[in-house]
């Protein structure tokens, strides 16, 4: 310890403390600028996941509304890729539907029910719906792609009277 005198009569103790404070005066403002940009790249990473996270779950809302449109309209393809379009604000989202015909457990699918599959169980329709939309990372991030497709897909299946 160096020779110091503390301007200030106090204990021991309390004089020691405040030569330790002054020698180590500036490593804690060096320690916060070494560790301040680890901590915002980290805290980007984070905004950019999540604002593909949020992304990814618009993609997967839009292909369940259209399904759910087609429950009610199994035939009109055009308004399944409508509805879910509508149902997204993303520009780039692409749709596209199908429907079908096909046993209950799943074997013997019949595109657009041409005609009925052959089944030892009851025939189910069914409306497919897949929704892809391209995403930009906020930050580009050397070694990393610059874009990523994202995918969303909804299957439901009903049993409709007569079919």
């Amino acid at each position: 310890m160096r020779n110091y005198k503390a301007p200030f009569h106090c204990s021991s103790f309390l004089a020691a403390a405040y030569l330790r404070a002054s020698e180590n005066e500036g490593s804690s403002v060096l320690e916060l600028a070494l560790v301040t940009p680890l901590l915002l790249l980290l805290l980007a990473g984070a905004v950019d996941f999540g604002h593909a996270f949020r992304l990814g779950l618009a993609v997967s809302s839009a292909a369940e509304a259209g399904a759910l449109y087609g429950l009610g309209n199994p035939t009109d393809t055009a308004g399944m890729t409508q509805a879910a379009a509508a149902e997204s604000s993303l520009p780039s989202l692409q749709a596209a539907a199908m429907s079908g015909c096909e046993c209950a457990d799943g074997s013997s699918p019949v595109p657009s029910c041409t005609s009925a599959p052959t089944c030892a169980s009851n025939v189910v329709r069914y409306i497919d719906v897949t929704t892809t939309a391209a995403y930009t990372p906020l930050w580009a991030i050397a070694g990393l792609p610059a874009s990523y497709t994202l995918r969303g897909h909804a299957r439901l299946r009903a049993a409709f009277p007569g079919k």
